[in-house]
């Protein structure tokens, strides 16, 4: 048996939520139970649990398999039908116990036909009937129906409502741990009771607690326009095991509380950069490269890529006036959004490195890109938008790759002539 199982609440008391544990041990100690419950809050905190255990403490019996105690999970069994079924049945009296206890888990997926049908048996409930209603999305459920429930709210466990139970697990184990251990693993498991057994588990069998990381050194670094660093950062991020995903979450809970704290707009674009990258980290095939290739458009010095001679034997002519494209990226970022995301998106991974008030020269890191930039649309945006920024009448845009590409596209045809 797993320890999430066999550490389980069995009684309110053990509820491992205290507001929730709280508020069900008084409406239980009042004798006054309500003939409908609303439990609503995010998955995986504890709401069909709960409500098993209410259930079971209001009828008095030790487990679930009371006859008397009626599951009906509505994502699946939703239909009028279900509803009708229920009705007719409400009316028999208990089996063995002093109360028929209706569970229905996401009873916000009830259609309207079946939602209007279970209004019904609410406002007038045989005296043995209590029903449990659980859901994620109560805003999706009528008003008639919240209005007639005695309503729970569920929330996300604190850390230290996690590392409380992680030392229930740990002490029954016999395994001793620190504080400081607790909390690591308390802060891994994203909010989760579950993932923290888990997670606490693994430590119990192997011995190694998970690798730390630093979310707020590595936001100071990039803001720090340190590449080098930033790079190594997150070389050492993957060698130390570190879930990617686990930790830019950790990045973008830093930066929505100093936004919060602060309402620095600046914070925005750093935000969605992480979004970004967080939404890249799960179809790319290295799991480091968006974050590295962030790091590389935020941090690195905008030195032009092609030489001045390199540019003479093109008949172009190298300009100073690349500050003005710099110092109005952001905006021109900004303009671009509403136009198209996937475009923006593709601009952070760029650097422009040329500029004489006409021609905008961008060098791209990955070819991938240049190819997609390349697109008549995608151009037609970039420049229209420079344009408007820089109330420019006309914009003609160029895109160069960068070095580390072009030696790669280089050994890639070597390696294909010399098969």
């Amino acid at each position: 048996m797993t320890l999430y199982l066999k550490y389980r609440p069995a009684k309110v008391e053990e509820l491992d939520l205290i507001f929730v544990r709280e508020q069900l041990i008084k409406i239980l100690e009042s004798k006054n139970i309500p003939h409908a419950f609303l439990f609503s809050g995010p998955r995986g905190t504890g709401k069909t649990s709960a409500a098993r255990i209410l259930a079971m403490s209001i009828n008095k019996v030790k487990n679930i398999d009371s006859t008397d105690i009626i599951e009906m999970d509505a994502a699946s069994n939703g239909g009028i039908e279900e509803i009708r079924t229920l009705r007719e049945q409400v009316g028999l009296a208990p089996l063995s116990s002093k109360y028929k206890v209706y569970i229905i888990d996401e009873v916000h997926m009830l259609s309207i036909g079946a939602a209007n049908a279970l209004l019904k048996t609410l406002e007038e409930p045989p005296s043995h009937v209590i029903f449990v209603l659980c859901t994620t999305d109560p805003q999706k459920l009528p008003e008639t129906v919240i209005s007639r429930c005695t309503r729970v709210q569920f929330t996300r466990p604190s850390l230290d409502e996690i590392s409380t139970k992680l030392k229930i697990v740990a002490k029954g184990e016999k395994y001793k741990i620190s504080e400081e251990d607790l909390s690591i693993i308390a802060s891994e498991a994203k909010g989760s009771f579950r993932d923290a057994i888990k997670i606490l588990e693994q430590v119990i069998a192997t011995g190694v607690i998970p690798k730390t990381n630093d979310p707020e050194g590595f936001i100071a670094l990039l803001r720090s326009q340190n590449t080098k660093a930033s790079l190594k950062f997150i070389d050492d991020l993957v060698q130390n095991g570190v879930n990617l995903r686990t930790f830019i979450e950790k990045c973008v809970e830093v930066l929505r509380v100093e936004l919060l704290e602060t309402l620095n707009k600046d914070i925005l674009d750093e935000l969605a950069g992480f979004e970004r990258v967080y939404e890249q980290s799960r179809t790319t095939a290295v799991a480091q490269l968006p974050l590295e290739v962030m790091v590389i458009g935020h941090t690195s010095p905008s030195v032009p890529l092609l030489t001045k001679e390199r540019e003479a034997k093109q008949g172009e002519v190298v300009s100073g006036d690349v500050q003005i494209i710099l110092d109005k990226w952001n905006e021109i970022l900004k303009v671009v959004r509403p136009f198209n995301h996937s475009v923006e998106g593709l601009l952070r991974s760029t650097k422009p490195v040329f500029f004489d008030g006409t021609n905008l020269t961008l060098e791209v890191f990955y070819k991938f890109h240049k190819d997609k930039l390349s697109e008549d649309k995608c151009r037609a945006i970039v420049e229209d938008s420079v344009a408007t920024v820089l109330e420019a009448p006309k914009i003609v845009l160029k895109l160069v790759l960068g070095k580390a590409q072009q030696k790669e596209d280089l050994a890639k045809v070597a390696e294909g002539i010399f098969k």
